[in-house]
């Protein structure tokens, strides 16, 4: 915080009263840069189109487009690392950014429907998967064998992801084929 109000010629007390401290001067720093992607510059689509689109399919078509995000910009994967490693503070800030960033995509994959909890805890687990790999090959790429600054280790791993999405669709369907067979 110092080093900000050094650098912009202002006092302490106006940072705090614009921004609110630390996290407020991140995630402004975040919008302004786009340094951390949005939702709506991921997917290749109108945010009508992608709605129409069965849930499954958006959250595949959201991890694939997380996946391919941070591996074109590990500049997040240091700010995202900033949340684990830095002083309190930047960590404070982090922790804001990723939560609001984390809202922003959950309100933007729902949309206006009611989606279920199970697939809302299968879209977190994909995504924090996809940030620890995304951190994984910014700072130690060798991940159970796979490089992955490799653009082939990459798709690999990108793939098992997709598998394991695949597998939990496939589980839905089954699961709603048998309701279907009781009811009747």
């Amino acid at each position: 915080m110092n080093a900000l109000i050094k650098e912009a010629g202002v006092g302490k007390k106006q940072i705090y009263d614009y921004f609110g401290g630390l996290g407020g001067v991140a995630d402004a720093w975040v919008r302004r840069t786009g340094v951390w992607p949005r939702l709506t510059d991921m997917i290749d689509e109108s945010l009508e189109t992608f709605h129409q689109r069965p849930a499954m399919e958006r959250l595949r078509m959201l991890v694939r487009a997380y996946a391919s995000t941070l591996r074109a910009h590990p500049a997040v994967a240091t700010i995202m690392a900033g949340e684990f490693a830095g002083p309190p503070e930047l960590r404070d800030a982090v922790t804001a950014v990723r939560i609001r960033i984390w809202e922003e995509y959950e309100r933007l994959f729902i949309g206006q429907r009611s989606e279920d909890k199970e697939l809302l805890a299968v879209a977190m687990t994909m995504l924090s998967a996809v940030s620890y790999i995304g951190m994984r090959a910014k700072f130690e790429p060798n991940f159970f064998g796979f490089d992955l600054h490799d653009d082939d280790a990459w798709d690999k791993v990108a793939g098992m992801l997709d598998h394991v999405m695949g597998r939990y669709q496939t589980g839905v369907e089954v699961a709603i084929s048998r309701q279907a067979d009781i009811a009747e």
